[in-house]
């Protein structure tokens, strides 16, 4: 570039120092002196005239033309001196215009110079910049490559994820659920050990009331065997009354007889004899009154011990019987603790359930929150997008406007370089390329601003595009989140569902048992009421034993009082027979007979009063028995009734129990499966975790190398962008210089033809002033 602007300018000055000699010479012989023509035109010729006739001249003639050309010279000479100091002075600017031309040349060898160096850097930077664009591409695309490895990677293991998630889940929760098998197992072993030990209880109790029953029944069978021996005894002593009646009735009228043979002798014997009879008689009632108080004291005393037996046996119906309400309320007791567990259990499971769906819908806020920040992120993307597009757009025709300016400037230049001089024309194609310079300045400025902008967008895009991705990331977490908790959901439904099945059967449990509360209080209470009332027969009994053994006494001491009086009475009947033997004999045979009569009829009707007696008090027992047996029977039969309801729950609490064995053999069989199928799903996913962490690895190298290329891309583009503005100011100050050179030229072409213009005038006036003042012709 330097080599060629020193041969323009070599070959120019050469042109120049050929040509202004010929263009001087030229105006010199060619240019004539106009204005001395028409003066000396006359005289010129005829000195010419006179020389060429060569004859003689008029001195007069020749003097004036002298005189004339004289002036003329002098005339001329002044002319020359002016214009060659205007040569001079032409030549001075035309020097100074040279210089001034040569450093505006160097200047423009030097700002080739740099152009050049510019160019080159600028294409090394070029160089550099697209390496390093391609450099950001390649690891673009590489990342692109890894981000698909990743997400073909993620998309394999999500649902690997997913499933060991929903496994693990299904392992805990059926780990859960042995646990629950295992408790309810237990709790079913507790509460059929302990329906069996109140089977036990209530087995005894319907035993001993079975055997209170029997016993009874048997006393009833017993006593009314008795009460037809009574009834048989009480028959044959009424018979044998009967008949001893109707002997006594013989042996007075036998009496009556004898007595009315000895009136006399016998009357203080009968009287005598009556006392004795009395005596007898009313011993024979003492005696009778005396057996039958002893016979009911003994009776008496045989009830007492019948009661005590009967009392003793009924408070231990009523002890069992307590004791079976005592377990089955203590039952109720375990079971409404167990109940309070449960509900506690099921108000946790229901926590923990509704902890679970504020946090999926807490969850799902968040989504949405993040899908609508994408969206938005996205809608300003686009939004960033279409400006970047319509920055783009502008730019590419602000370029287009900027190549169409140059484009006219150059045009416009070649036009101003085709024209010589400093011509109207020339001036307005110069203004016109000085407005279109003025425009393309303009344009240069708008489309470095355009660039910024678009630099401008780029970054905010980059930065978007870094929002979109980091929001795209918390919302993939989120949903993976909610997944997790949407699955968490299902188990946690299960163990509320279990839980509340679980209180809802131990509430069932506790019906049942409170519904057998009655049954069982009530048999207390029959078994209370039984022992209070036997006890209320043996309190009676016992108050009337005393009496009966007081009674008792006093009759055996009035029979000894009355045998005394009897023995006294008997002892004076001796004295009173002496006179009257022999019908006192027959009196005594037949009184004795008659008292035999009499005793017999006294103890046959005594038996028969006792056999009445004891047939009534044999009734009265058998009613009182008959009376308990209802009691005793409904006693026995609630025993039985708790017996078979008891043994029911057992046989139903070990069916359950089955099934509960038969479900914990199953669970157990679906855990060791899903434990299976869990290792299965570790072993698969580990690789993919592996992969996935070495592909990250890979990716955070590779960002961080594409930052890395970025950033020196970045600087590429800022240095290329200098780099650009650099050798456009610079090529604007060679354009500016180029026009200055251009400017020069045509100011030294111009001042070397005003010079040469000038130096022909001074040669036309030195050939004029040579020929005395006439022009050359």
């Amino acid at each position: 570039m330097q080599q060629a602007s020193t041969t323009s300018i070599l070959v120019r000055r050469l042109a120049a120092a050929v040509v202004l000699p010929g263009v001087l010479t030229s105006m010199l012989v060619l240019v004539p002196a106009a204005h001395a023509a028409n003066d000396t035109a006359s005289i010129c010729n005829g000195v010419v005239n006179q020389l060429a006739h060569r004859g003689t001249v008029q001195e007069n003639l020749l003097k004036a033309a002298a005189r004339k050309n004289a002036v003329l010279i002098a005339s001329l000479q002044a002319e020359r001196t002016a214009l060659q100091a205007t040569a001079n002075s032409l030549a001075a600017e035309i020097a100074a215009a040279d210089k001034a031309l040569a450093g505006l040349e160097a200047e423009e060898e030097q700002l080739g110079t740099e152009v050049g160096t510019a160019e080159t850097k600028l294409a090394g930077l070029l160089v550099a910049q697209t390496m390093a664009a391609q450099s950001v591409a390649d690891a673009e695309k590489a990342l692109a490559g890894l981000e698909a490895d990743v997400a073909t990677t993620e998309a394999q293991l999500i649902p690997l994820q997913e499933e060991l998630d929903v496994a693990q889940a299904a392992a805990v929760l059926l780990g859960q659920q042995k646990a629950a098998l295992e408790a309810q197992e237990s709790a079913k072993k507790g509460e059929i050990s302990a329906a069996e030990g109140e089977l036990s209880a209530l087995q005894a109790a319907a035993d001993a009331a079975a055997e209170a029953l029997a016993g009874k029944n048997a006393e009833i069978a017993k006593a009314q065997g008795e009460l037809t021996n009574l009834t048989g005894i009480a028959d044959d002593a009424a018979a044998a009354a009967t008949e001893a009646a109707q002997a006594v009735t013989d042996a007075e009228a036998e009496l009556a007889r004898l007595q009315g043979v000895e009136d006399t002798a016998q009357a203080q014997l009968e009287a005598q004899q009556t006392k004795v009879a009395d005596a007898k008689s009313t011993l024979v009632t003492l005696e009778s009154t005396a057996a039958a108080a002893a016979d009911a004291a003994a009776g008496k005393a045989a009830e007492i011990s019948a009661a005590q037996s009967e009392l003793t046996s009924l408070q231990a119906s009523a002890s069992q019987a307590a004791d079976a309400l005592a377990a089955k309320n203590a039952a109720i007791g375990a079971a409404q603790e167990a109940l309070s567990s449960l509900e506690a259990s099921a108000a946790a499971a229901a926590s923990a359930l509704a902890a679970n769906t504020n946090k999926i819908t807490s969850v799902n806020a968040e989504i949405t929150t993040l899908q609508g920040q994408i969206a938005a992120a996205n809608t300003a993307i686009a939004a960033k997008q279409a400006e970047l597009t319509t920055a783009q757009g502008q730019l590419t025709t602000l370029q287009a406007s900027k190549a169409s300016l140059e484009s006219e400037i150059a045009a416009l230049t070649a036009q101003i370089d085709a024209i010589n001089g400093n011509s109207k024309a020339k001036r307005d194609l110069i203004a016109q390329r000085d407005v279109k310079q003025a425009q393309l300045n303009v344009v240069n400025g708008q489309i470095s601003t355009k660039n910024a902008q678009i630099s401008g967008y780029q970054g905010d895009l980059a930065a978007l595009q870094y929002s979109v991705d980091a929001l795209n990331a918390q919302l993939l977490a989120k949903q993976q989140e909610s997944s997790a908790l949407q699955q968490q959901a299902s188990p946690l439904q299960s163990a509320l569902t279990a839980a509340n099945a679980a209180v809802a059967t131990k509430e069932g449990e506790i019906s049942t048992l409170k519904a057998q509360l009655p049954g069982l209080e009530s048999a207390v209470s029959a078994a209370n009421a039984a022992v209070a009332a036997k006890q209320g027969e043996l309190t009676v009994l016992e108050g009337q034993l005393p009496a009966l053994q007081g009674a008792a006494a006093t009759a055996a001491a009035s029979v000894t009082a009355q045998e005394k009086v009897v023995a006294d009475l008997e002892a004076a009947i001796p004295g009173l027979e002496t006179g009257v033997a022999e019908a006192e004999a027959a009196v005594a045979a037949q009184k004795a007979v008659l008292a035999g009569l009499q005793s017999n009829l006294a103890e046959a009707n005594d038996a028969v009063a006792s056999a009445n007696a004891a047939v009534e008090a044999k009734r009265a027992q058998i009613s009182a028995l008959e009376g308990e047996l209802p009691g005793l029977q409904a006693a026995a039969d609630v025993a039985k009734a708790s017996v078979s309801a008891k043994q029911d729950e057992i046989a139903k609490l070990n069916t359950e129990m089955d099934a509960l064995v038969s479900q914990l053999a199953d669970l157990n069989a679906r855990i060791a499966a899903k434990e299976a199928e869990v290792l299965d799903l570790q072993n698969r996913v580990a690789p993919l975790l592996e992969q996935l962490n070495k592909l990250n690895g890979e990716i955070s190298t590779t960002e961080a190398q594409l930052k890395t290329l970025q950033a020196q891309l970045t600087a590429l583009d800022q240095q290329v962008t200098t780099a650009q503005g650099q050798l456009s100011t610079l090529t604007a100050q060679k354009k500016t210089n180029k026009d200055a050179i251009e400017a020069q030229r045509i100011k030294v072409k111009s001042l070397q033809d005003q010079l040469g213009a000038v130096q022909g005038q001074i040669a036309a006036i030195d050939g004029q002033i040579l020929l005395g003042g006439c022009v050359a012709k």
